[in-house]
């Protein structure tokens, strides 16, 4: 297991997956820990073919992403070389005091995610992070629930309870399930909130119609004509099927939201 983790972590099976040292990995290996190498190569902003095969390509930039951390520059993988590249996963799963509220630690366990940018590597809807928060990855792996999801997770774990309601994939089923459990709250005009107050840390769901949602991220602040966000698989425009996790505005068309 990666010796950066401390007691505390989240680490479900699907994220502890992505963070286990698979052995030493150089010049040669093929297959599914060359392919994980890559990926964090690329996400580490040393780009290169994720094609599963460590060549020479490969080699060089391992190279350079040890210099880049200083740490023995060998061009092979060993456990430390490891650990430095998955620490943002690492650090995005640490643990946080628990806020006043379930729902503020929601937030604030989102924000650090967010500050550690997770994004897609190696095409749509691909690599550690989206695997890490769906447990798959590929290009029908909408991971905006997935993100969503895992912030109401570690939060609840955090706090030592169960999730008010059972994660899922699926943004039209998080919103049953909020119905079932009375805590969705229907949305206003394009500028006018819900009557009811929307804390930091609830969720916001894009209404396509009555009963699909196609979006799902969460408020970091709700303003009176506006709400500040924190979401995955999306990017500056706001598209639901972006390729990275980050902070953003919305405005209250076609959203509700689920209130913890």
């Amino acid at each position: 297991m990666v010796q950066l983790l401390v007691a505390g972590s989240y680490t479900p099976t699907r994220i502890r997956s992505e963070l286990t040292f698979p052995g030493a990995i150089a010049t040669g290996a093929t297959g599914l820990k060359v392919k994980r190498v890559q990926e964090w190569l690329t996400l580490h902003d040393c780009a290169l073919a994720i094609d599963s095969d460590f060549g020479p390509v490969t080699e060089l930039q391992v190279r350079s992403f040890q210099a880049q951390v200083g740490i023995a520059v060998t061009g092979a993988v060993d456990n430390t070389t490891w650990d430095h590249l998955v620490e943002p996963l690492v650090k995005a799963v640490a643990p946080i005091a628990p806020g006043a509220t379930l729902s503020s630690t929601i937030n604030a366990v989102a924000a650090q995610h967010v500050a550690q940018h997770p994004r897609e590597a190696g095409g749509d809807n691909r690599g550690p992070w989206v695997r890490a928060y769906l447990g798959w990855d590929g290009t029908p792996a909408r991971w905006c629930a997935g993100f969503t999801c895992t912030a109401m997770e570690q939060a609840a774990a955090i706090h030592g309870v169960a999730p008010a309601i059972a994660s899922s994939a699926s943004c039209d089923t998080l919103a049953d399930r909020a119905k079932a459990a009375n805590r969705f709250v229907a949305g206003g005009g394009a500028n006018t909130p819900p009557a009811k107050t929307i804390p930091p840390g609830s969720f916001f769901l894009v209404r396509a119609t009555a009963t699909d949602w196609t979006h799902v991220g969460i408020v970091a602040g709700a303003g009176p004509a506006a709400f500040q966000t924190l979401e995955g698989n999306t990017n500056d425009e706001g598209s639901p099927d972006g390729y990275e996790a980050c902070a953003r505005a919305r405005n209250y068309r076609n959203k509700d939201f689920i209130v913890w």
